[in-house]
Formats: C-alpha cells, structure tokens, sequence
C-alpha cells in the first residue's frame, strides 16, 4: 500500500507527517508492505522542507534534509492507494479533482499549517501529526477500533 500525505505547500505538514510514518511503520508494523511520500496541492517543486520542521522531526530521530516539495499530480495520485490529508479543506479539493471520498483519510481535526510560525508551533504540530499518523496506520494495519476515525466523509466532516 501506498499512502501519499498531503498539504498546501509540501514543506512542513506532509514531509513531517511523511517522515513520521516511516519512523512508526519500522518501529510498530516492520512486516507490512507500505511506501509513503508527500506531496501539496500548490506546491512549489523541489523546496526543501522547512527550517523548523527539519529541526523538530531531527528531535525525534526523523531526518528530513533530503526532502524537496513537489505538487500533487497525475503520476503521484496514480500510484497513490490512499491520500492522507492534513485538513477538510485538502479533502474536498482531492474529491473535487476526481479522487474517491474512500481513498482520503483526514485526522480528527485540522491540522494547522504552522508556516512562519516559531518552533515551539512547529513541535505542536509535530506532535499532532505523530497522533493522527499512529492512529491512521493502526486502521490501516486493521486494528480494532480505528478504523471509522481516520477517514473522510463525503460531507467533508472530520471526525
């Protein structure tokens, strides 16, 4: 499987969240079989990852210094078995341009875009995104209880 996570620029959020999943899907689900990128919806390609969020993934282990941005598009979307969005807002854009409403997974809740904001904004959003990854990847490892929370509505509701 593969689960592409999805912001606005492809700088903070989506790399953050993209590099989160590895860490837990080698340290909880080492036996399945994903692959995982990000991508954002008006991105700019080949924009590293931001300052902030290099730095608050590095306290965690997390590397992404190699990263750079890319926008959402046809070749991404193709290999793509499910969208990991950051907001209602990206879900409804998805769906617009044609994506099953079964294919998107949203988080309980938006996850704020901490662009230009300090790094204390960037760690709490770190730490949401590391929420709603372990609780996306535990329904997608089909356990017990999570699957309902992790994807979207047709009616664009977050759980």
């Amino acid at each position: 499987m593969h689960i592409t996570f999805i912001c606005t620029g492809n700088t903070c959020r989506s790399p953050m969240a993209e590099g989160i999943a590895r860490k837990i899907a080698a340290e909880k689900y080492p036996d399945q079989d994903w692959t995982f990128s990000s991508a954002g919806l008006a991105a700019f390609n080949g924009s590293p990852a931001s300052r902030h969020s290099i730095d608050v993934c590095g306290e965690r282990g997390i590397d992404l210094s190699a990263h750079r941005s890319q926008r959402l598009n046809p070749e991404i979307a193709a290999k793509t078995d499910l969208f990991a969005v950051m907001t209602a807002g990206h879900a409804q854009i998805l769906r617009q341009c044609g994506i099953p409403a079964e294919k998107i997974a949203a988080p309980d809740g938006e996850i704020p875009d901490p662009y230009g904001g300090d790094e204390e904004e960037y760690r709490n959003c770190r730490d949401e995104i590391t929420r709603a990854v372990e609780k996306l990847l535990a329904s997608v490892a089909g356990q017990p209880g999570t699957e309902e929370n992790s994807r979207s509505t047709e009616d664009d509701a977050i759980e």
